[in-house]
């Protein structure tokens, strides 16, 4: 089906300006004088005829009473018992030029018209002193355009011409023309050129322009060298801007356009002024869970990560040190303008003490600081500023458990130094000798001691010797005499005198015997009755 078949209101529109048919009335050129107007109708007098010419006034713009003319009669009516020939100017200056039309057509002629109003779907045309609808698809205009056209007179191009019992009916186009301008346009057009463009809509990821006749689009990632978010609080339609081709589309008539690309990228700019390890100055423009984005300039920012803020602190509290809007010092960490990667440090600018951690905190060195945190596991103490040393509860003391508060001064030795996860241990313990080693000074096998015990079991009691360490004395070495149960002979606190019959220095463990203690003096009372009476206790 042809376009021209939906254009019922175009055809109307046509109807509309054509007098009243009479198909008895042959048709005929004539020339006459205008004789008097009114609002809608002008009369014409016909040299040689009976009956005056009736045309409608809106088809004589320009004329005035008394101006000779030619029109084409068409028709003959009665009204209020006059007689009037019904007469058209449009009518003869349509066939007139109906030659020159069709030549266009046939020609596939450029054409000029001129655009009258806008009707359902599109434009009327009025070229040649004919009608012609002209599409929205076909007259690349935009709805924002569509009222700046109406009375501008525009190149077309013929798509479909027919006639029928209606009149003539006119397909236009203004594709093919605006096709053939952009082209020469992109021809004069050159690669990374600046041009003025003026914007036709506003989107959310990008700006439509034209610039030169042809269409371009500047994407939102290409209108500032930082984010952009909202484009429709920055420009409005109309707006004329200044804008460099980044990429000419010729198969699509179409450019790609940048405004940034007017300005120097500034990841060159940082790339040229600053190297890894210069200090510099930039503005706090966003806080995260993980550091702080510092943008040094428009465009540039990097992130300053929470693990390099401080030497010492583990976990960082970010807003203790920085603020939104804050302007502060760091150093280039990395930089590499390629992949837009920017690390920034603020504890680079201070000296980093572990550097002579070897030296200062090497293992068995004894230290001291202030108790900065106490935990149920233990407690961590500052040797100095960022350095910070751990010790567990169970290298408090040798025996018992101690307590310690924050701010309490404690001297320790260097047990563990892991310099790499910057993390030392020490223990306070060390600074005194353990209960063992004060046992392996004082006690050895064969000494007697008398002691009072501390645990009885089934299998043995166990007596104190020191602070810290026990002593263990066997059930079959518990005493001379047989006995069924510890505990019908020795209560807990009982002292008890036993010798030492092993010392285990390796698993920390001490034997007794009172069995043995009791057997020698048993022999030793022997020895004394034999020698007082000859006999021993045992032949009384």
């Amino acid at each position: 089906m042809s376009n021209l078949e939906y254009n019922d209101e175009f055809e109307a529109l046509l109807d509309a300006y054509m007098p009243i048919k009479n198909e008895t009335e042959t048709k005929r050129k004539v020339s006459g004088k205008i004789i008097g107007m009114d609002r809608n109708y002008t009369y014409i007098d016909i040299p040689g005829e009976p009956l005056e010419a009736r045309v409608k006034t809106e088809e004589l713009n320009g004329f005035n009473i008394g101006d000779e003319l030619e029109v084409l009669l068409f028709a003959k009516i009665e009204e209020n018992e006059t007689l009037f020939y019904i007469a058209s100017k449009r009518k003869l200056d349509q066939e007139n030029s109906l030659n020159k039309l069709k030549e266009a057509f046939e020609k596939n002629q450029i054409v000029r018209g001129v655009i009258t109003k806008k009707i359902k779907g599109g434009f009327a045309v009025e070229l040649f002193h004919h009608q012609g609808f002209l599409p929205v698809s076909l007259s690349e205009i935009s709805n924002e355009e569509a009222d700046s056209f109406i009375g501008k007179e525009v190149s077309l191009m013929i798509r479909e011409l027919k006639f029928d019992k209606k009149g003539t009916k006119i397909l236009l186009s203004r594709k093919e023309i605006i096709a053939i301008h952009e082209m020469e346009a992109l021809d004069n057009l050159k690669l990374y050129q600046v041009v003025k463009a003026t914007i036709t809509d506003v989107l959310d990821f990008g700006l439509t322009v034209k610039t030169n006749g042809v269409k371009g689009f500047i994407h939102i990632s290409e209108i500032d060298w930082k984010k952009t978010t909202n484009l429709k609080d920055l420009f409005k339609v109309g707006d004329e801007i200044e804008t460099k081709i980044i990429e000419i589309e010729k198969e699509k008539r179409n450019l790609k356009l940048s405004i940034k690309e007017l300005t120097k990228n500034p990841w060159e700019i940082i790339s040229e002024k600053y190297s890894i390890g210069d200090t510099a100055e930039g503005k706090v423009i966003r806080i995260v869970n993980y550091g702080a984005f510092i943008e040094l300039i428009p465009g540039v920012e990097g992130l300053l990560h929470s693990s390099d803020f401080s030497w010492g602190l583990k976990k960082v509290n970010i807003n203790s040190f920085v603020k939104v809007g804050d302007i502060i010092k760091v150093s280039i960490l990395e930089l590499d303008k390629n992949e837009k990667k920017l690390k920034l440090g603020l504890k680079q600018l201070s000296e980093n003490p572990w550097n002579n951690a070897e030296e200062k905190f090497s293992i068995g060195k004894i230290l001291s600081g202030k108790v900065i945190d106490v935990k149920n596991f233990g407690i961590f103490v500052q040797i100095e500023e960022n350095v910070d040393c751990f010790i567990h509860s169970s290298n408090f003391s040798w025996t018992g458990h101690k307590k310690y508060n924050l701010g309490d001064i404690v001297e320790f030795e260097v047990i563990e130094l892991d310099i790499p996860n910057q993390k030392i241990k020490g223990s306070i313990k060390k600074l005194t000798k353990s209960p063992w080693e004060i046992v392996l000074e004082n006690y050895s096998v064969g000494q007697r001691v008398e002691k009072p015990i501390k645990n009885i079991l089934d299998f043995g009691m166990f007596i104190k010797l020191e602070e810290g360490v026990d002593g263990f004395i066997p059930t079959q070495l518990a005493s001379k005499d047989f006995i069924k149960s510890l505990k019908d002979k020795f209560n807990v606190g009982d002292l008890v005198t036993a010798e030492i019959i092993e010392i285990d220095k390796e698993n920390h463990k001490i034997k007794l015997s009172i069995k043995k203690v009791e057997l020698e003096k048993t022999k030793q009372e022997n020895k004394d009755l034999i020698e007082k009476y000859g006999v021993s206790s045992s032949e009384e």
